[in-house]
C-alpha cells in the first residue's frame, strides 16, 4: 500500500478532494488529517497500474490543482 503526504501550507484539500474522484475508478482512497498535512493512502489499486506509479501521478494532480487555484 501507497501513501503521499501534502503539508496543508503547500496543498489545499480542494485540490485533494478533485484528485480523489479523478482517480477513484484506479484505486480505493483513505484521506485522514492532523494539524500539519493530510496524508492519502491507496488500496485496492487496478491491477494493470502499479501503486507507486499511481501515488506518484496523484501526487502530480494535486500539485498542479493546488497552483491552478492559488493564480
Amino acid at each position: 500500500m501507497s501513501s503521499r503526504v501534502f503539508n496543508k501550507k503547500v496543498y489545499v484539500l480542494p485540490a485533494i478532494q478533485d484528485a480523489v474522484t479523478a482517480y477513484d475508478d484506479f484505486a480505493t482512497m483513505d484521506v485522514e488529517t492532523d494539524d500539519e498535512a493530510w496524508t492519502v493512502s491507496f488500496s485496492e489499486v487496478h491491477e494493470d497500474i502499479e501503486d507507486e506509479t499511481l501515488a506518484n501521478e496523484f501526487a502530480n494532480f494535486v500539485l498542479a490543482g493546488t497552483i491552478q487555484r492559488s493564480r
